[in-house]
């Protein structure tokens, strides 16, 4: 922006108002002048020829009669063929004293010959007279008796650049009246149409971390204004929203963090002021179960903390994955009898190493739940790939089927840290399903917990 323009939006818009009104006030001023004069012009040019006709009819009566046709300054003069001025006006003479005749009409021209030309009054004595300047000059032809003569009547201006004179006069006071009426007015209408947006502002200056549950005012309107300050609220409810999760997660990833750490520093503490009796070996195997878990917790913490950054574009097979799991979960000696049912190929748009985590966590969560055994569907259904994780243990009731998705969520009959889950694993999973444009719930089941897994099936 120019160091001249100003910076107030207010300002700047009064400034541009009047600085438009000013240029099409002048623009309309100089054509309807050019318009007027022309006009004017064109009907004093017609006058004097009217005039100049009832010369040619009374000239043969002699001067007398021809003077008493003429008004006021009447310049006028008669030429014979000779180019010698037989009559011309006194003031003519007066007003150019080196004034020379004009030319006559030209031999063999008829007897309806008429001119209109230009002659200039040169300056003498007196430069500065109005009456110096060019004229438009009318002339015709007038036969006397055996002669042959040229009458010519010049169109005074006087006429025009007196209403030319008050025209001016007129606009030059109220042009700039007008300009500074319209920059006035444009000056109240940006006030107001401002005012809510200095609302906003305000508003917006007293929001800190501590007061992200101020909202700026909405105006009555429904113009861009009102548009505005609904935007602003809605993204200062999804800021609230973010800071509100962020410090429940803070408290939560402190508390879980805690446990393990106090776990291992109490254990490590008892053994070494008796360590004479110490079972160093299940010391040891009590503080790896208590680090393993703290590096679950933190390995799911950086998970959660990583940006997804741009939407996955690779081509990854669900039934591939879900071999592969459950592959992994058959050699495990102990726990559940986990059984897969894939009905053909699950291609969908992602990355491989997400998913794996999506179905690991879920597979997680129901092995650490089932009495027995776990199931694992997966099938294309529509446009969908669809992914079922179902355990045969206590389920999930109605009421905790969305908190189970919470961070460090945990249900009643869950809370104790035995099956060393990090409370993030359903978090992560659901977070992975989302990113791929998918979604994860938890459905009925006759039978314990039913997690369903859709995500978007990539076109064979």
């Amino acid at each position: 922006m120019n160091k001249w323009w100003p910076a107030s939006v207010r300002r700047s818009t009064a400034l541009s108002a009047a600085a438009l009104c000013a240029i099409v006030f002048l623009l309309g001023w100089l054509g309807t002048r050019e318009l007027l004069s022309a006009q004017l012009s064109g009907s004093a040019v017609s006058s004097t020829r009217t005039q100049l006709d009832r010369m040619a009819d009374v000239y043969p009566a002699g001067l007398p009669a021809l003077t008493s046709v003429l008004q006021g300054e009447a310049l006028f003069e008669v030429v014979d063929d000779s180019g010698r001025a037989l009559v011309s006006s006194e003031n003519l003479r007066r007003w150019d004293p080196a004034w020379t005749p004009l030319p006559p009409a030209p031999a063999g021209a008829p007897a309806n010959w008429t001119i209109t030309t230009k002659a200039t009054l040169k300056p003498g004595d007196h430069p500065q007279w109005r009456e110096y300047r060019e004229y438009t000059v009318v002339g015709k032809v007038v036969d006397d008796g055996p002669r042959r003569v040229t009458l010519y009547l010049f169109v005074l201006p006087w006429d025009t650049l007196r209403t030319l004179g008050t025209f001016d006069d007129t606009l030059m006071f109220f042009v700039p009246l007008a300009v500074l009426v319209t920059a006035l007015v444009a000056w109240l209408a940006a006030g107001r149409a401002l005012r809510p947006v200095e609302a906003i502002r305000r508003e917006l200056a007293e929001v800190s971390g501590s007061r992200l549950d101020r909202r700026v005012p909405v105006p009555p309107s429904r113009d861009e204004v009102a548009r505005l300050a609904t935007t602003t609220n809605a993204t200062l409810d999804r800021l609230q929203r973010s800071h509100d999760q962020q410090e429940r997660f803070v408290a939560d990833a402190s508390h879980e963090l805690r446990s393990p750490l106090a776990s291992l520093r109490t254990g490590l503490e008892v053994a070494l002021t008796h360590a004479d009796r110490a079972d160093w070996q299940a010391v040891a195997r009590r503080s790896l179960l208590d680090v393993q878990r703290l590096q679950r917790i933190t390995a799911d913490l950086l998970q959660l903390a990583v940006d997804a950054g741009g939407a996955p574009d690779g081509v990854v097979d669900l039934a591939d994955v879900v071999g592969e799991q459950v592959a992994e979960r058959a050699l495990e000696p102990d726990g559940p009898t986990v059984v897969s049912y894939v009905d053909g190929q699950a291609p969908v748009v992602g990355e491989s190493v997400q998913l794996e985590r999506l179905l690991r966590n879920l597979l997680d969560n129901a092995v650490r739940h089932a009495r027995s055994s776990v199931t694992v569907r997966l099938r294309r259904e529509g446009g969908e790939v669809v992914l079922e994780v179902i355990d045969d243990g206590p389920g999930i009731p109605a009421a905790d089927r969305e908190r189970v998705f919470d961070r460090f969520a945990r249900l009643d009959d869950a809370r104790t840290r035995d099956a060393g889950g990090s409370g993030l694993g359903l978090t992560l999973a659901r977070d992975i399903a989302v990113r791929h444009g998918g979604s994860l719930r938890v459905e009925d089941s006759e039978t314990g917990a039913r997690l369903v897994a859709r995500v978007p099936a990539r076109g064979m």
